[in-house]
This record gives structure tokens, sequence and C-alpha cells, in this order.
């Protein structure tokens, strides 16, 4: 059964959503019967020392359209320590897949929000590794009795410092305290596995300080953010949980006329397109430069137009002014088919799944065809104000990952080759011929720490050959294998066309004299070279010799 309300509502952009939607649409999913949903239940558990239910609606709906079903275990206000301490404390006996930790900073420190002025700057500091301390404690706590992802906030800069104006004028002060303690929290998550942080700092500065903070409610129910700020604290949450459950997109499908550049370029030729320096061409340059972050960062760029391939591809390679330029796209459809039809001859290109799209365009109809014909592809529709259009896209935060390996790096350029290799297949007359060409290597081992975010990494981002589809974070991956009761492989791929890197784990999990194969997948730019046979040969042969499993 389908959530009207929930579905409306995914489909504005982050910036036109409001909390009262949010709020709406979780009242209406309340009435859904749980058995209509065949959603996998998603379990949170929140440690807190304010007030955090209004909080509910928003990550209700976001884990909602993420897939799973949301069960939320609120514990006891100010509670956090005996929670974390007790291992028979309603926290464990849960056994959430995610613990949220949210403190407010005047609670638990004085000192350095509302009497800062009051005291040295050694008590200060002093002060500062104590609230440290007392954070990492509780990530320790936690990690004696759950190996669940941890979730914690920093801490938003100072509503008025104790100073005023002479605050910035000075080192040491109130805001640069704050500042000083937000970095090393960084250092600190570091300490304990899986620790995660949700920067209260950035999303205050950017929503702006007094938008986010109810000083009434604080006083009243101790309650100070207000519904802006509860609707992209949310959404920050949803962001990191996405990450780790493998829910991040990976494609970027893009229009050409009036979304890479202004106007029409059948029409208006390439000298009377619209990008450049100045409005409203500078609207789509910055576009353009967000694009390319996205590919920096491992994000798979294609263009889907219906234009004369012939003029895209000029206006690529010509323009002074385009930065976009074809060695950035690992594919196109440029031409006068339906974009559906279109994006889905991407996917197969690709060899990834529709859910992994996102597409942007300016036409209504297109965005339209595509949420009613590709409902998986997430869709962003470019209107209004072209200096907007970049924030609509890097807003969202769809392709946010928690890792950013040597392979992001080279994501796209690793496509290039991948048709390299499709146009050596095509010219072979058998698989064994074409694997002879290639001059694969394989290499199958243990992941030694600098492997270990790729190989968590894999296991949050590989849909298509992925036997059992379970997320693992690096803290995991590192239990695994530490243990004598599982091993952990990964598989390093080149050959004659280029160096794949590191793009197939398998977990393998031993009791007796049985083996049970955890996981097992490969990036889908490895399938069908015969690499998923070599890794399976190796865990058997590996099981048998060193845990005495019976072939």
């Amino acid at each position: 059964m389908e959530n009207i309300e929930l579905k409306n509502l995914m489909e504005l952009l982050p910036g036109e959503r409001s909390y009262g939607d949010y709020v709406n649409a979780a009242n209406a999913l309340k009435n859904l019967p749980i058995e209509t949903t065949k959603k996998p239940i998603l379990k949170i558990a929140i440690l807190r020392n304010f007030t955090v239910e209004p909080l509910m609606s928003v990550l209700e709906c976001e884990i909602n359209a993420m897939g799973f079903l949301p069960e939320i275990l609120i514990c006891d206000f100010d509670s956090i320590v005996p929670e974390t301490l007790n291992p028979e404390s309603n926290l464990y006996k849960f056994n959430p897949d995610f613990i949220i930790v949210l403190n407010w900073l005047e609670t638990i420190s004085p000192i350095l929000t509302t009497r800062f002025l009051s005291q040295t700057k050694d008590v200060a500091l002093d002060e500062v590794d104590r609230v440290r301390q007392y954070l990492q404690d509780i990530c320790k706590n936690i990690r004696k009795y759950s190996s669940a992802p941890v979730l914690m906030n920093n801490f938003p800069p100072p509503v008025e410092t104790t100073l005023g104006v002479l605050d910035s004028q000075l080192p040491d002060q109130h805001s640069s305290t704050i500042i000083h303690l937000n970095q090393q929290l960084i250092v600190d998550s570091k300490e304990t596995s899986d620790v995660y942080l949700i920067d209260f700092a950035r999303i205050f500065s950017a929503i702006g300080v007094y938008n986010s903070i109810d000083s009434r409610h604080w006083h009243m129910a101790r309650a100070p953010l207000t519904q802006k700020a509860l609707l992209n604290i949310g959404l920050e949450i949803s962001k990191i949980f996405k990450a780790l459950r493998g829910k991040a997109k990976k494609c970027l499908v893009l229009d050409c006329d009036n979304t890479l550049w202004g106007g029409i370029v059948g029409e208006d030729g390439i000298e009377g397109i619209k990008i450049g320096s100045t409005f409203p061409g500078s609207g789509f340059l910055a576009l353009q430069e967000e694009i390319l972050n996205l590919h920096d960062r491992g994000v798979i760029l294609a263009l889907c137009s219906k234009n004369n391939e012939a003029d895209v591809l000029k206006v690529l390679r010509e323009h002074p002014e385009m930065l976009i330029k074809e060695s950035h796209l690992a594919t196109w459809q440029i031409n006068w088919d339906d974009k559906a039809t279109n994006i889905r001859r991407i996917a197969e290109e690709l060899n990834i799944g529709l859910d992994s799209f996102v597409f942007v365009d300016d036409s209504d109809f297109e965005v339209n065809l595509i949420r009613e014909q590709i409902p998986q592809v997430t869709t962003l529709h470019l209107k209004g104000n072209t200096s907007e259009y970049r924030s609509v896209l890097s807003r969202g935060g769809y392709f946010d990952a928690l890792t950013f390996t040597a392979e992001d790096r080279r994501k796209n350029a690793m496509y290039g080759e991948t048709r390299v290799r499709k146009q050596l297949e095509s010219s072979s007359s058998s698989i064994e011929e074409y694997l002879e060409k290639l001059g694969i290597e394989v290499k199958v081992g243990n992941p030694n720490l600098i492997d270990i975010p790729r190989c968590s990494q894999l296991t949050q981002k590989t849909n298509q050959f992925n036997l059992t589809t379970r997320r693992y974070s690096e803290g995991q991956i590192k239990e695994f294998s530490l243990s004598n009761d599982s091993d952990v492989y990964c598989v390093r791929v080149k050959d004659k066309i280029a160096d794949m890197g590191l793009v197939g784990v398998a977990i393998v999990r031993y009791e007796k004299d049985e083996a049970e194969i955890d996981s097992f997948l490969l990036s889908c730019r490895a399938i069908g070279r015969g690499v998923e046979t070599a890794l399976l040969s190796h865990i058997a042969e590996k099981a048998a010799k060193s845990h005495h499993v019976k072939k």
C-alpha cells in the first residue's frame, strides 16, 4: 500500500519541504497497517539529555522513504551514562541497528556555555578535555555491549558570546573554544570504531543560530530546537543512515538544454547558449562546478538529452566556458527517444540498478515521465532562479558516503575502460578468447587496514552482484577480520587495459566443521570474467585447510 503523503513529500526538493509536511506524512504512516508495508525493520535507539521527541516525524518519514520500517526507542531523559554502563539496560535489550547520542552542551558544561567568561584559559581547556573524555567514555561503554554504529552530535557556536564583538578579535575566546572542541571530536570519533558525527555546527551555521534555537521551549520543556533545525538535523541523520545501508546513489544523469546551459543548442546554436561568469549563465556554470565535485568524489556522470548528438558534443568540445567535457562522462544517450527508455539503456550499459540513479531535468514533462515509468529513479526538477540550481543538487546529499577511496577517484575513468573491454569482447569469438585477450590477473587475500574502508564501502554500495546484501561498517569488517570464527577476503583485479583495484569482498563464518558464506559480492565492473569463480575456489581451499571444513 503506497502512502500518498510520503510520496508527495519525497517528490519535493529538500529545500521545499516543511516540518509540517513531515508531521502530516508521519501521521499518515501511523495509520497504515504494519502488515501492508512489507519493509524490513530498522531499529534506532536514542540517548539524549534534551527533548528530542519532535525529531521523530522527520526520522520516521526519511527511514520509510529509504525502504525500512522504523522502530525507535527513546531512552529516559538524561540517562545516557547509566543506559550505556548497564548490560541489562533497555538500550541493549532493544538490540538497535543504530544508536544516536544527542547532548546539549549547556547541560553537560555550563563552563563552556553560560559561564565561560568567569573561567581562566586553563580551566576552559581542562573543561574541553573533560567533555571529550565524557563523550569518549560513552562510546567505549557502548562498544562493550553493542557493535551498532553510533551517531553523536558536535556543538553549535554560542548564540551570544560572552565578550560580544570582542570575542572574534581575540584567540582562545568563547567561539574559538567551541570550534577547538569540535575539531577534537573529529579526532576522538576515530578512536572508537563506527562513531559518526552529526554536524550541528554546520547545520546551525547554514540556517542561522537564531533560526535554530528556541529559547522559550528550552526553558519550558528542555526542547531547544526549532522546527527548521529539527528538519535539517533529521535530514543529516538520514544521510548517514543511507550511506551505511547502501542507499546512497551512484549515477547522476543530466539533461542538457536549460540544465547544463541556458537555451536550446539546436535552436540557439553553440554561440547562443547561456553559460559563463555573468547571470544567468553563471548559475549554470555553478551547477557544472558542483557536478564536477561529484565526479571527483566518484559519482558516475551520464547525459540523457533529446537532441542531435553532434550539437551536444560540439558544445562539450568547443564551448570555452563548458567545464564538463566528454572525458568526465561514463556514457550518454543523446537522441530523440523517450528519456525513460534512454535511462534504462544507461543502466544496462553501466550494469547498475535504476535505484542508483538521480535524474536532473528542467522539464515538468520529463521529470513526471520518469517518476511514473521508473519510480526507482530519484528525480530533481530544476525550476525558478538558476542561481539556486547548485544548491538543489548539493543539498539533498544523494551521493553522500562515509568513505572516500582511490577507486572513487577513478570511477568515471573505469567506466571508460569498461567500454574498451566491451569492444574487445565483441571482437572475440568466444568467452575464452576474450579472457585470454584481457590477460586478467586476480589476487585474493585478507584486507589490511588500508583496505578496510573500501571493503566496507563495497558492502554498503554494491547491489547488482551481492548475494546477501548485508551492509557492514568499517568497525564490523575489522571485527570479522580479527575474529577466529570468521575470515574476510578481498579481491584485486587487473588486466591489459587497466588496474581495476579492489573489486570484491567475501566474509566467511565458521562453526565447528562448517563454513557459511555470510557475504559474497563483486563490483559490477568485474562480473563475468571468472573472478567470482576464483574467489569461491580460494574460500573453499582456505576453509578446508585452515578450519578443517569438509569440501
